[in-house]
């Protein structure tokens, strides 16, 4: 089960990348008029006041414009960040999956990598062994054994989902995963998700803006909007909502 209660997150302005033309407007406007040493226009609210309840088996999809607020929501359920206002629970084991690989450590080998990101979600050499070869085999990474800051960004992200699919876990993040992987593995990844969403007790929380993939996993969506939530309810009722903004 993941809990928020009042949830909000806030970060800096100043360095910053992408910040929006909304922001960018504001700063212009106030160093006109001379409000150069206002520290409270360097902080914005990514998310504000967030309360809601994940429950045990439930599959969630969070949907909304870029900037909603999407990815920091899954970021503070992984403790990637922490809220800055506000409580948060997660029962359960988590295994989180970031877009594009962007967890992956480049100057480790494909193999390596797998250990070192299972260890790093809290599994030992011994677990990893029992599963190592299944994950290597399923990603069919042929170079396995070479350096990950060579693979592409396909591989990076096959091997992501591989290790993500083979480790036993309670609660799955998932951001985007499906980004450069090619329409075959997509299938393969999506058959294998499938059998394990079967089990009563996996929950699932996923960002994505492909609308077969959100149709595919998610009976309930989240729509998020300047970093609020602004409905959450049935999949097919939201995304009528959604496709109008």
């Amino acid at each position: 089960m993941i809990v928020l209660n009042n949830v909000s997150k806030q970060y800096r302005l100043k360095g910053k990348k992408n910040i929006s033309r909304f922001f960018i407007v504001r700063m212009l406007r106030d160093a006109l008029k001379g409000n150069k040493n206002d520290k409270t226009q360097e902080w914005f609210w990514a998310l504000k006041d967030i309360t809601l309840t994940i429950n045990k088996g439930e599959q969630v999809g969070l949907v909304g414009k870029n900037k909603a607020g999407k990815t920091t929501l899954l970021q503070l359920i992984s403790g990637v960040t922490t809220p800055t206002e506000g409580s948060l629970s997660v029962d359960g084991n988590l295994i989180p999956v970031f877009a594009q690989g962007t967890v992956l450590t480049p100057d480790q080998t494909g193999r390596e990598y797998i250990y070192l990101h299972a260890a790093a979600l809290g599994y030992n050499k011994k677990q990893v062994d029992a599963i190592a070869d299944k994950i290597i085999a399923f990603s069919e990474i042929d170079n396995i054994d070479g350096l990950v800051k060579f693979y592409s960004t396909g591989t990076r992200t096959r091997l992501s989902l591989s290790i993500t699919l083979h480790l036993p876990g309670d609660i799955y993040i998932f951001d985007e995963v499906f980004y450069g992987s090619d329409i075959f593995f997509k299938e393969k990844v999506i058959a294998h998700f499938k059998e394990m969403l079967n089990h009563p007790d996996k929950t699932m929380v996923l960002v994505s803006h492909n609308e077969d993939i959100i149709r595919t996993f998610c009976k309930r969506l989240i729509l998020l909007e300047n970093g609020r939530v602004v409905a959450d309810g049935n999949t097919d009722e939201i995304l009528a909502h959604y496709k109008l903004k």
